[in-house]
């Protein structure tokens, strides 16, 4: 098994892991720069310093992006939460400058690539990924004997599920749309109601009865957007990461009972499984790590 390093840029922070045999050997954590010239001295820096540890021979560095991309060319076409990133060529800048193999990725694809590998959906043959953080991010795997692939879609935009429309008139998004499923199930949400997760969840854990209301409302939105991704592609499925998944104490049991309430098969309201990712916050670097490599 060759040796990689996997980098998932989030909208708040950046993780970098060393990977021998599909195993994390190193990890390093950052917050994510403000500016395109302080992110790009920040990857190339980190890179060098995972590039000599150990003296092993890296054969190539995959990268997890939270946006749209044109990913044969390298190029990141819009990122709605670091706009500083959109046209911009991160690999070859990379690659060019580090002399190793670059290549880069959906985030959330990475999540489920390495879900639908070695986590959650290891025994899947559909496997629908979805983060919830700062953003929203969705990403589909499909096994096929033995055959795995991430599904790209036509143009290489599949499964970006934060931006589909849950109210035609909701607020604005910061993709330029209305009404975006991001804007009801992200780190946004609970903002507009005045909390970070992280005091809604400490009031939640006192069983403050507005915070689990907030969540229960939560929960309810997050299963009206799984319901349309379960109604449109079927997974066996849903794996679900990010920061917010962490509380899932809270709204999963209220997302389940709104998938089985509005998914219209009666198959794939028996069958289809809705469970937190296995690998936690090392999910997408592993899965950028293994992009073309697994």
């Amino acid at each position: 098994m060759k040796n990689s390093i996997g980098v998932d840029i989030g909208a708040t922070k950046i993780i970098f892991g060393l990977l021998k045999n599909r195993e994390v050997i190193k990890k390093k954590k950052i917050p994510t720069p403000k500016t395109k010239k302080n992110l790009i001295k920040e990857l190339k820096e980190n890179l060098r310093g995972l590039k000599g540890f150990s003296g092993l021979k890296i054969d190539r560095i995959g990268i997890g992006i939270p946006g749209i991309l044109d990913i044969k060319k390298g190029l990141i076409l819009k990122c709605p939460n670091l706009s500083y990133l959109n046209n911009f060529p991160l690999a070859k800048v990379l690659e060019k400058e580090l002399k190793i193999k670059t290549s880069i990725e959906n985030d959330t694809n990475c999540f489920t690539l390495a879900e639908a590998l070695l986590g959650a959906g290891k025994n899947k043959n559909i496997v629908f990924g979805i983060t919830l953080g700062s953003g929203v991010g969705g990403g589909l795997v499909i096994k096929d004997k033995n055959k795995i692939k991430i599904y790209q879609g036509a143009f290489g935009t599949a499964g970006e599920i934060g931006h589909q429309t849950i109210k035609f008139d909701g607020p604005k998004c910061s993709c330029g749309n209305l009404g975006c499923f991001e804007g009801y199930c992200s780190a946004k949400f609970f903002k507009g109601k005045g909390y970070s997760v992280k005091e809604l969840a400490e009031k939640a854990r006192r069983n403050n009865k507005k915070a689990l209301r907030i969540f229960k409302e939560y929960g309810k939105y997050l299963g009206i957007g799984l319901s349309n991704v379960t109604n449109l592609i079927d997974p066996d499925i849903v794996v679900i990461g990010g920061g917010i998944s962490k509380t899932w104490l809270y709204f999963l049991a209220e997302t389940k009972k709104e998938i089985k309430k509005r998914v219209i098969s009666p198959i794939s309201k028996k069958y289809i499984k809705v469970e937190i990712s296995k690998l936690g916050e090392l999910a997408g670097v592993i899965g950028a790590g293994l992009i073309n490599g697994y």
